[in-house]
């Protein structure tokens, strides 16, 4: 039988309310600002701690901000707050489908409701596989088992299944020593019937739940060393945060410990209260062993991480020495001043926003460096403007993608999409979108498109007063429009525009670069001098390439002679597309509003070229289709010559612009600005760029990191260096940044549909805001 440990049962014992309360009021700056460092008595009269207190340096992430994010050790013990919303990182992803239910109330206590059947992961330290016992602070509704499995066998041969009464209880379930592994672990609940009663028994005591939910609610787990007496404090009181303050308070042997890239030059600064012999552990951990840390407290305010620059790490805070000890204003800084956005020129009076269809960031020199095609007007504009060089869109084909772009929303919300469940090919009436929100500036709204999924009927001509699909003209969808005759018309409308004098937006849309793939001169004979006699003399189509209706993808593979030739003709396509920008930025220049003309070029998704056997799109989440250039150029409100490698992402390509027009940000955006981005605010951290293939799976990419998850539930980690076209997974040997890719995307993934980044920050460096109203009761 398992030790279990019945605290009480009834409807009234309930546990301490969750330890991490409503998020500090103190700020609702964007991440990476804030106040200077505090600093205590002995830093004022230490010439050496002064001195190095004399460092420029700026915040780049506050601890309290971000207590979401932290993962909880009592004693080196392992706890998860299951009341939390901060839960959902340890929930599988949700895939495939929901097992918890997450930030329910049962008996007035925060908890996370499980299915019958359900799992989270969690990672544990060598010393924490030896745990012998799972801890669980569990409700009932009624009389029920539950056995807990360990990566998919009973925990132990004996004692596995507890016997769980009404009300609460805590249970302990022992764990033998060969059940966990090195990094991820899986443990399994399954909620099952109790033994039948024997006759003459009195009958079970009615639910105490709602009517027909008899799931278990979980308050708190704990993997642990040693057994905990009955009557235990909840051990999520051992770290708890005050907002008011702006301090945690830790008891002695509390750790916090953060998963994230360590900036450059970074330091950990704090003020330590609760007596003078308190002290608080700063370790920084990587993967592969190398550490950096020290120890906050006294005369030290701060802990130099610079040897771990660069690295993912386990970025822990524990205290030391004292019964209590107290942690103010605690961040992460990095050298250099604070960024300072430059007081804005006049608005832009004169707006373009180009689709280029099928274009890949990879192909593009100022996103790649080292990219074959010559693209001299991007590499213009790209030192007067700003390069985001990993932007994502929200989808790998047209009609998603351009959706997020539209209306500032992610996949889940808008709800477009061509495959998978519940999806619609139309934008829905309640969102605006991108025209509506121009018109709403004062704009005369402009569209011409080639792509022929951007149909008026699509719900995307809303709010122009002139658009025109050309490729729908040619009575095709998927065809042939060069991009001069797109270019041609929007000069022309603009053209008309100026000379009334009126404003204007303009939306382009290009498929140069989409299938079929033509050869353009004078770029073929330069990416391709060699003689060539195969099939692809002058374009590759579908049919060459076995793509069959209802399919975006090729199946066929072709030789490599017709491959690298097929790669030259899409790479003389990039010189096109390249060369009109140059057209259109020098008859702009020609009519003199040039510098009145904020624009953005962008594209819808990328194109595969069999890395991985595909061409085409639509078919996965690798870099080669979601990761594509954004290049912003209106030098009255941006910086020039600057590249960001920060994650940016689609749904913030409209609060950019109307931004940049003085307009409010729409109630429904999802999105940010880039422009404080631009000018360097809450650059330093890592900031995510997402992704979604029909909702079935999903991806996330944090600096040179990657995850990918589909409906195992299992994320495959990428080294976007070692690796950047994605064959070889590295979940099992890189542990850390699994960690921190998994609590980013899963946080993510259960709060999709109403994050809003204007007001909670990125998942990875949230805004005080966001964990108030996160994890409001």
């Amino acid at each position: 039988m398992p030790l279990l440990l019945l605290v009480a049962c009834g409807q009234h014992d309930e546990p301490t309310p969750g330890a991490e309360p409503a998020s500090a009021p103190h700020t609702d700056a964007a991440p990476g600002t804030g106040a200077a460092t505090a600093t205590s008595d002995a830093q004022a009269t230490d010439p050496a701690i002064a001195a190095a207190d004399a460092r420029d340096e700026h915040p780049v992430f506050d601890f309290g901000d971000n207590r979401l994010s932290a993962h909880r050790t009592v004693d080196g013990d392992v706890v998860l707050d299951a009341g939390s919303s901060a839960f959902a990182r340890f929930t599988r992803f949700d895939m495939p489908t929901a097992h918890w239910k997450l930030h329910q109330l049962r008996d007035g206590a925060r908890v996370a409701l499980a299915d019958r059947l359900a799992s989270i992961d969690i990672l544990l330290e060598d010393a924490q596989r030896t745990a012998p016992l799972l801890f669980a602070r569990v409700w009932a509704p009624k009389a029920r088992t539950l056995t807990i499995k360990i990566n998919g066998r009973k925990a132990a041969a004996t004692g596995a299944t507890a016997t769980l009464e009404p009300g609460w209880q805590t249970i302990a379930i022992p764990v033998e020593s060969d059940r966990w592994q090195p990094g991820l672990n899986q443990i399994a609940f399954e909620t099952g019937e109790p033994p039948r009663s024997k006759r003459g028994a009195p009958p079970a005591p009615p639910s105490l739940g709602p009517p027909g939910d008899d799931r278990l609610a979980y308050a708190w787990l704990r993997i642990a060393q040693t057994a905990i007496a009955a009557d235990a404090p909840d051990p999520r009181a051992a770290a708890v945060f005050d907002p008011t303050a702006n301090h945690f308070t830790l008891a002695a042997g509390a750790g916090l410990a953060w998963y994230a890239v360590i900036p450059d030059g970074a330091h950990v600064v704090a003020t330590v209260g609760g007596g003078p012999a308190c002290r608080v552990e700063v370790s920084a951990q990587a993967s592969d062993g190398t550490f950096a840390g020290g120890l906050l407290g006294g005369a030290s305010a701060r802990v130099d991480l610079s040897p771990m620059s660069g690295k993912v790490a386990k970025l822990s805070l524990t205290a030391r020495d004292c019964p209590a000890t107290t942690l103010a204003s605690a961040r992460v800084t990095a050298p250099g001043p604070v960024p300072v956005v430059l007081p804005p020129g006049k608005p832009p009076r004169y707006v373009v926003l180009w689709m280029m269809d099928a274009f890949r960031a990879g192909s593009v020199r100022p996103f790649t460096p080292g990219a074959r095609p010559e693209v001299p007007n991007f590499e213009r504009l790209a030192k007067t403007g700003v390069v985001f060089r990993q932007f994502y869109v929200h989808g790998n084909e047209s009609q998603t993608s351009h959706s997020s772009t539209w209306t500032s929303t992610y996949p889940a919300v808008h709800n477009v999409r061509l495959a998978g469940v519940g999806g619609s090919w139309k934008l829905p009436t309640r969102l605006e979108v991108l025209g509506q929100f121009m018109k709403g500036a004062g704009l005369h709204t402009i569209g011409v498109t080639a792509n022929g999924f951007v149909t008026a009927d699509g719900g995307y001509a809303r709010g122009f007063d002139e658009y025109r699909n050309q490729m729908r003209e040619t009575g095709a969808i998927n065809g042939i429009v060069f991009g001069e005759k797109v270019v041609a018309d929007g000069l022309l409308k603009l053209g008309r525009a100026k000379d009334h004098d009126q404003p204007a937006f303009l939306f382009m849309g290009t498929v140069d670069t989409h299938g079929p793939w033509i050869a353009r001169k004078p770029w073929i004979k330069q990416y391709d001098p060699g003689p060539y006699g195969g099939p692809f003399q002058e374009f590759g189509t579908a049919f060459d390439l076995g793509i069959t209706p209802q399919s975006m993808g090729c199946a066929k593979i072709p030789p490599p002679r017709d491959l690298q030739r097929l790669r030259a003709i899409y790479d003389s396509a990039v010189s096109y597309q390249d060369a009109r920008l140059g057209d259109f930025v020098a008859q702009l220049e020609k009519w003199g509003i040039y510098d009145q003309t904020m624009i953005v070029v962008m594209a819808d998704h990328g194109e595969e070229m069999f890395e991985h056997g595909r061409c085409g799109h639509g078919g996965a989440l690798t870099e080669t289709l979601i990761r594509v250039p954004l290049l912003i150029h209106y030098p009255a409100r941006f910086p020039g010559g600057v590249a960001v490698d920060e994650g940016a992402e689609a749904v913030d390509v409209v609060p950019t612009i109307l931004q940049a027009l003085d307009q409010p940000q729409p109630d429904q955006a999802q999105g940010q600005s880039l422009r404080d981005l631009a000018f360097g605010v809450g650059r330093g951290w890592v900031r995510p760029s997402y992704t979604s293939m029909y909702e079935l799976s999903h991806a996330m990419r944090l600096g040179t990191w990657k995850a990918t998850i589909g409906r195992s539930g299992r994320p495959q980690v990428y080294d976007l260096v070692a690796d950047p076209e994605e064959h070889t997974s590295v979940t099992d040997a890189k542990r850390y940044e699994t960690r921190m890719l998994s609590d980013a995307l899963g946080m993510f993934l259960a709060h999709r549909k109403v994050w809003k980044k204007a007001a909670w920050g990125v998942v990875t460096n949230m805004t005080a805001r966001a964990a108030q109203e996160l994890d409001a009761p």
